[in-house]
């Protein structure tokens, strides 16, 4: 099954086939998707509603315990450490303002792997130029901040942030990413204690990324390494499927960073990877249905 073209549908479709192919690529026998997958429903269950934080950090609560929003009923095995503080604070506290890590430390790319859908609602909700509304920045960091605090984090989201709202309105590739790192640099660099984490994201900041060497590349789960190295993937691929190849060759743990390499590719290149990669109704159920209630609540376009 198909669902009509749109960012939402696009983007979370490739991101859930990336994860399932990164999890086969651990695990051949596993056919369960990850928390990257599973965070990105219950942000888009929660956002369908309208947005509050406290909603949705109940529903990233509900996955934690108990495995909602997995496709097996499963509770996770494997959660980052970043993400089980904020989780394990917010149960004890009920204030999802101050759920996330704020340490050097925190900067994981958990946070990042599920702000897609944040993105889309923030277009749909301020328009093209979202990116210059004060408001739909504060709720982009908000969100990111639930369970990634650290300033490098939120700039990450940002950064990520511009380059999509680039691609949506049909900028050259290359042009879509120059903009967002420039973008991104004048934007923080009027805040300080924004500016001062900068230098981090450095490696972005080059004339031709797209040159760079696979080698230098590290796919960690480190999000300023996830957000380097998922640009360059989609900088050198010109389908789903190349993307997906080209991840796998990268140095490192290329599984932490091919669901966000999927939800880039879903957006650039729509929907025909789902017979390539034998994707079926029965383990896409909870995805479609998550979509389907998305598509009504008009929340995302």
């Amino acid at each position: 099954m198909v669902l009509p073209y749109s960012p939402l549908n696009n983007s979370t479709l490739g991101l859930v086939t990336g994860d399932l192919i990164a999890q086969r690529q651990v695990d051949g026998q596993r056919t369960s998707w990850s928390g990257d997958s599973a965070l990105t429903l219950a942000t888009i269950s929660s956002l369908s509603y309208g947005y509050n934080l406290t909603d949705m950090m109940d529903r990233y609560l509900s996955w934690y315990q108990s495995g909602e929003y997995t496709n097996h009923a499963e509770k996770p095995v494997a959660v980052g450490s970043t993400t089980t503080f904020a989780l394990d604070k917010y149960e004890r506290t009920s204030d999802p303002f101050n759920s996330g890590g704020r340490e050097m430390s925190d900067n994981g790319n958990g946070a990042l792997m599920h702000i897609t859908p944040v993105v889309l609602y923030l277009r749909a909700q301020y328009g093209e130029d979202f990116v210059s509304h004060a408001p739909a920045m504060l709720m982009l960091h908000q969100v990111t901040g639930l369970t990634h605090n650290h300033p490098q984090s939120l700039i990450a989201s940002g950064l990520y942030a511009m380059l999509v709202n680039n691609l949506l309105q049909n900028m050259p590739l290359i042009e879509a990413v120059d903009q967002a790192v420039s973008g991104s640099y004048e934007y923080y660099s009027q805040h300080q204690i924004f500016a001062q984490f900068l230098p981090a994201f450095q490696a972005l900041n080059k004339p031709d990324l797209k040159s760079e060497s696979a080698d230098s590349l590290r796919t960690s789960g480190y999000v300023v390494d996830t957000l380097e190295a998922t640009i360059w993937v989609i900088l050198n691929s010109t389908s789903f499927e190349s993307a997906i190849s080209l991840t796998k060759t990268l140095p490192g743990e290329s599984e932490r960073i091919m669901p966000l390499v999927g939800a880039l590719a879903g957006i650039l290149y729509h929907q025909e990877f789902l017979d390539a990669y034998q994707t079926n109704d029965k383990e896409l159920e909870l995805v479609m249905a998550t979509l389907h209630l998305a598509n009504k609540s008009h929340n995302f376009n």
